[in-house]
């Protein structure tokens, strides 16, 4: 050149934050810098494309050219194929929602059965269809593991009924016999016929209502009242002297009488 200057000569290589190109222009040579971007470290540097720079180069990263709706899209399109899960809460609420729901049609079926008991028992159907006076079914009414032995009460109830009626029998034929006890054993024999309605109010209906509504309060009067029951049997069943029973012992006294 003018100046001197070889452009040809050797020179350092240009730095990374610039570069320059020489241009002759009116005998001059012009220097350009240009500031170059800090490179990410993950990102790999692209390769250049003849742009005679090499390693100067801005890398370009494809995926920033993406939009990011695609990506969107494509990642739904990816969700929409896995079946949903629903969380544990959200089964065991719905499972708590299911037994209350149950506990309240059991009680309101409680309720209804109340009620229809209550209606029926407005209508007696004991001891006549053409002489009720009270409700009474065994099979509607008490439980079903109770049935068993609330069938046996009900026996022991009519045999009860039946041996005071014979008892009574029986004192009257001692009167007929010409005995002088006859007339105070009729008496006697009478008043126990009370034994009748009073079986069935003392202990038969205090253990049929405890079957029926699992009551303790009625349970336990029938215990009491059954256990006199079970004395005054015991005593009848004897036949005890001046008791008006025609048990063992007064028909063992009358056999003797009639001997005699």
């Amino acid at each position: 050149t003018m100046d001197g200057v070889n452009p040809f000569a050797k020179r350092d290589p240009p730095s990374k934050t610039e570069y320059y190109t020489p241009i002759s222009r009116s005998g001059e040579t012009m220097t350009f810098f240009r500031p170059q971007k800090q490179k990410a470290a993950s990102k790999p540097a692209a390769s250049s494309y003849g742009t005679g720079i090499g390693d100067d180069c801005e890398a370009v990263d494809v995926t920033d050219t993406v939009p990011e709706a695609k990506i969107g899209q494509t990642k739904n399109s990816h969700e929409s194929t896995r079946p949903v899960e629903q969380p544990r809460g959200d089964i065991s609420e719905r499972e708590r929602a299911l037994k209350e729901r149950e506990e309240q049609l059991r009680r309101r079926e409680a309720e209804l059965g109340m009620v229809e008991r209550e209606i029926k028992h407005l209508k007696p159907n004991w001891p006549f269809e053409w002489y009720a006076i009270e409700y009474h079914d065994i099979d509607e009414e008490i439980p079903s593991g109770k049935k068993a032995m609330m069938k046996r009460l009900y026996m022991n109830l009519l045999m009860t009924w039946g041996a005071l009626f014979i008892n009574w029998i029986a004192m009257l034929g001692i009167w007929f016999s010409g005995d002088q006890s006859g007339p105070s054993y009729t008496l006697w024999g009478t008043m126990y016929l009370i034994g009748i309605p009073g079986a069935w109010k003392l202990w038969y209906r205090p253990i049929y209502f405890a079957y029926r509504d699992k009551t303790t309060l009625r349970y336990f009067c029938f215990v009491i009242s059954f256990a006199f029951h079970c004395f005054f049997v015991v005593v009848m069943a004897l036949g005890l002297p001046n008791c008006a029973a025609g048990g063992l012992m007064t028909k063992g006294e009358q056999f003797a009488v009639g001997k005699t």
